[in-house]
């Protein structure tokens, strides 16, 4: 199973009082299908070389230890874990002014449903602790069972969840539970490279809307009522031609009917053209 190695600092000295000012993300599923923890922090001044007992979760399967100021030429050094009832724990000498440790393990079983809780402790007091979970990006659901404090975007827009712990005593342990639905199956990294692979879509080229010429329509009706009043206009002057076909004259003037043989007219006396 692979294993990313995360970085922990701590400041050490003789006969150390407490661990001070502790950063400990968690990453569900970031690489592989389980949980990869990164813990920081600094120790109260030492002048030689003691023990630190950290307590972890049971089914904390790899512990690694990175002693001094982290380097290329830095040692990695595996931890043996002590399994036990409910937690797991570890142990470790240090005597440089700082150590990373970096804990993987794997408590999710088959299915979309993901659970993990996450319990930390020390032999020595545990001052300042704080923690961010990172939201896998193919998850649905997720929450978790203490109230952030605030939320940040890493630069591939991954979501972090912070919160602050405050103060652990010596001797005693601080748990947060998680929950969420993963229906890909997938990791965070396994979906960023997907997304990186996928083909880009074609940019959409603008919407050009070409104006067509606007033709203006004959309503069916409107050619009928221009025949219907030209039919009228004929039947008018029909009709009246008709009346004027009735053998009598008409006076220019005044209209009114003169006999055919009529020279001036009976009603206005004008002369019949």
């Amino acid at each position: 199973m692979k294993k990313i190695i995360i970085v922990l600092t701590v400041l050490a000295g003789v006969n150390p009082q407490h661990l001070d000012d502790i950063q400990i993300n968690i990453y569900p599923e970031y690489y592989y299908s389980g949980i990869m923890v990164e813990l920081e922090a600094t120790i109260e001044s030492v002048n030689e070389s003691e023990s630190i007992t950290m307590t972890l979760p049971a089914e904390a399967d790899s512990v690694f230890l990175i002693k001094g100021v982290p380097g290329p030429t830095s040692e990695v050094i595996p931890l043996n874990i002590q399994t036990g009832d409910p937690y797991a724990s570890i142990s470790f000498d240090i005597s440089e002014s700082q150590f990373r440790l970096f804990v993987f393990y794997s408590p999710f079983s088959s299915g979309h449903d993901r659970q993990f809780t996450w319990t930390v402790g020390a032999d020595l007091a545990m001052n300042n602790v704080h923690m961010a979970v990172q939201v896998p990006i193919m998850a649905e659901q997720f929450s978790l069972s203490v109230q952030t404090e605030s939320e940040e975007r890493d630069q591939h827009g991954i979501l972090f969840k912070k919160i602050h712990v405050g103060d652990i005593e010596a001797h005693s342990v601080k748990s947060i539970s998680a929950s969420y639905l993963n229906y890909t199956g997938f990791t965070t990294m396994e979906n960023l490279r997907a997304q990186l692979e996928m083909p880009q879509a074609p940019e959409a080229q603008p919407n050009i809307h070409e104006e067509k010429p606007i033709r203006h329509t004959l309503l069916l009706w409107e050619p009928l009522a221009i025949l219907g009043v030209l039919f009228l206009i004929i039947g008018v002057l029909f009709y009246k031609n008709q009346q004027n076909d009735d053998g009598k004259n008409y006076c220019t003037s005044c209209g009114n009917a003169i006999e055919t043989t009529n020279k001036f007219c009976s009603n206005c006396g004008e002369k019949i053209q």
